[in-house]
């Protein structure tokens, strides 16, 4: 949950917002309140998709669709405007973890949770079926554990049972890990269909996995065509229901009203483990002034999404082999001293929002119609992109290990081995500022969100934050070896370090004063990214894992830990649903920022992989490699978009997208920086 934005409006309909819970392709979430206090959640639609030809008629299709449903079993509309501008929607506040977040955070489910699990589902489909509706994305981030059992929530790909289960554009809607075969195949699909996803959330609770989830989205989909998996370990009476509704054959599963039989539901509620799934309290101070009210009266600029930064390294690499930690496990290990090299050479090495936000995953809201297509799904190449240039850009007399675009995309800051972090105008290519030199490396650099302040971090073990204005320096002390990665955060109150000490630390971003200390890592911290909405933080680490960690407990509530070796970069997606890391076992990776769950293995490189950034818009993935190739990927397929190669003459350390999307810049051992236009 984040306090809300200077731009945010203070009121939606009859209701004042209170704070942010999140934001996706759809629209902005907010935790609001009515005129007697009570909590609500509402969400507003971005006004390019309210625009659509029908997207208002859908709306309020879909949002008494699922009204008729009512609240027992769901999320309880309580209000809508399908005809404000832009619309919105609001729902009851459900306080709970989400099935995803309960299982990442406590370990799966036990047999008799499991039971009453099973049971609460069956009857909430039950309810949806006999209003005339499949639900059609059953899965464990739609499932809230409230206080007296499973809530189903998010309808918005609900449909009434004599809809065709494609838009007019052949968008197949779903989940595709919890889709049922016949959902894959665009067929008319019948309640039937919810069923079989019941049997694979069930199997997700009770294994702590997903049966069906591949690397890619073409491995996922032959796992879901195959013959039926082995769902695991599971209580024998629950293994036979789930391998029952996973008939391949429609007409051979089981009923919401048969499955809800098996069970005695008089003992049910007796082993609900209610306080285990309870979201923490929400602390919802208001402002002390209106939104996009300042001391001068003027509204700022909306705070933008700080640069992706990454972290550079030195000509010379030690490759060391790192063992991963177990699924859903901390190392428990005690930390062992960071690898540094003494001629100062460097050695190799996330829509979650936080339980306390889980509300703004209730809403049974319409827009899910409009979610990123799914689409085809087959093995075949993404269509190649139009790249021009590349047009060199600043040069380093050592190398580069990081670039970054300020907000408005006329100018990049760059780091260097040569001591220097420098300042460089985009349209002309002239040097703009070169704040000070330091002895050792500039690792990486960061600007705020306002443009007003530069982050570096050195070779020496300083941090520092300079006014680009003034050049006053304001240090970042604490850290006991190199600093390797700075980060802003969304609206620049917080600055993130990450260092060969094997700690990330959080700063106040406008004074410099020491926030936090985030200890977990068992080797060099790499890289640091946060999330778009200021919640979560995002580290990469030699110790062969990626974390994402919740700033207000400090804890990680995700471990990425299947790559091989190091991982020496991570980047969220815009929208935060998605988390995207570079290792040196040769493979850029896809990982759901949630559940922390892989989604997609992108192989290909010649070489370890060393830094990768979401494009603005999230559909373009770019990596750079070991030998000096950059290259682009379909961030939704995990396909090969097209190659850049031939004109860097070592290792490709950092990419950076302009804030338009419309230019790539990639830094280079070989002491350059170059913008590539794409088309």
């Amino acid at each position: 949950m984040d306090p809300l934005h200077p731009t945010d409006p203070p009121q939606v309909g009859r209701y004042r917002l209170t704070a942010r819970l999140g934001s996706g392709g759809m629209g902005q979430v907010y935790l609001a309140r009515t005129a007697s206090g009570r909590k609500l959640v509402i969400k507003v639609v971005r006004p390019e998709l309210a625009s659509e030809d029908g997207f208002r008629t859908r709306f309020a299709r879909e949002a008494e669709a699922a009204r008729r449903v009512g609240g027992f079993h769901t999320a309880q509309i309580v209000d809508a405007d399908p005809e404000a501008d832009p619309p919105w929607i609001a729902t009851a506040h459900i306080p709970g973890l989400t099935l995803a977040q309960a299982v990442r955070e406590h370990g799966p489910l036990d047999p008799p949770a499991l039971r009453i699990l099973a049971a609460g589902l069956a009857e909430g489909l039950d309810a949806i079926h006999r209003c005339g509706l499949v639900h059609r994305d059953l899965k464990p981030a739609n499932i809230i554990l409230a206080a007296d059992g499973p809530r189903i929530i998010d309808f918005g790909v609900a449909r009434p049972m004599d809809a065709d289960s494609m838009t007019t554009h052949g968008t197949v809607f779903g989940t595709l890990p919890y889709m049922s075969p016949e959902q894959t195949e665009s067929s008319r699909v019948g309640p039937a269909s919810d069923v079989f996803s019941l049997g694979t959330v069930l199997a997700f609770a009770a294994t702590g996995t997903g049966p069906f989830t591949g690397g890619t989205m073409a491995e996922t989909l032959r796992r879901l065509l195959g013959p039926t998996p082995d769902p695991g370990e599971i209580d024998p009476p629950l293994r036979a229901l789930i391998l029952e509704c996973w008939n391949h054959d429609p007409g051979r599963r089981p009923t919401p009203d048969l499955i809800l039989a098996r069970f005695e539901t008089d003992d049910l509620h007796s082993s609900w483990p209610s306080s285990r799934f309870a979201a923490p309290e929400e602390s919802t101070a208001l402002p002390s002034k209106p939104p996009g009210s300042t001391d001068s009266g003027q509204a700022p600029p909306f705070p933008s999404a700080a640069p992706v930064t990454t972290r550079g390294d030195l000509p010379h690499h030690t490759r060391e082999q790192t063992s991963s930690p177990e699924l859903r496990e901390e190392a428990t290990t005690p930390p062992r001293a960071a690898d540094t090299d003494s001629d100062g050479k460097r050695s190799r090495k996330g829509l979650y929002i936080g339980a306390a936000a889980v509300t703004a995953l209730a809403l049974v809201s319409a827009l899910l119609l409009w979610r990123a297509d799914i689409g085809d799904v087959e093995d075949t190449a993404a269509e190649e992109a139009e790249v021009e240039g590349p047009v060199p850009i600043g040069e380093h007399d050592d190398h580069v290990n990081t670039v970054v675009f300020n907000s408005d995309g006329d100018t990049v800051a760059t780091a260097g081995s040569d001591g220097t972090a420098r300042l460089w105008d985009v349209e002309t290519g002239e040097l703009i500022a070169t704040p000070k030199s330091f002895d050792g490396h500039v690792w990486s650099v960061a600007f705020s969100p306002d443009d007003a302040t530069v982050a570096s971090v050195h070779s020496d073990g300083t941090a520092q934050l300079w006014d680009i204005d003034t050049e006053e320096p304001t240090p970042l002390p604490g850290h006991t070896g190199y600093v390797r990665s700075v980060a802003f955060g969304p609206d620049g109150s917080t600055v993130a370090t990450a260092s060969d000490d094997r700690t990330t630390r959080l700063w106040n971003g406008r004074t410099g004063e020491f926030v936090d200390t985030l200890d977990g890592h068992t080797d060099t911290v790499n890289s640091v990214v946060f999330g778009p909405g200021g919640s979560d933080l995002a580290t990469a680490s030699k110790d062969g894992t990626a974390r994402i960690w919740d700033i207000e407990t400090g804890e990680p509530h995700a471990t990425l830990d299947e790559h091989d070796d190091s991982v020496w970069s991570v980047a969220f997606s815009p929208e935060g649903a998605f988390v995207a890391t570079a290792s040196e076992d040769g493979t850029a990776r896809i990982w759901n920022a949630g559940t922390g769950e892989p989604r997609i293995v992108l192989d290909g490189h010649d070489g370890p992989v060393n830094t990768v950034a979401f494009s603005p818009d999230g559909t373009l993935l770019a990596t750079g490699d070991e030998s000096g190739a950059a290259r682009l990927w379909d961030a939704e397929t995990g396909e090969a978009v097209t190659t850049l190669e031939g004109e860097h003459t070592d290792a490709v350390w950092s990419v950076a997208f302009s804030p338009d999307g419309a230019t790539l810049a990639t830094a280079s051992d070989d002491g350059t920086v170059l913008l590539w236009e794409i088309g």
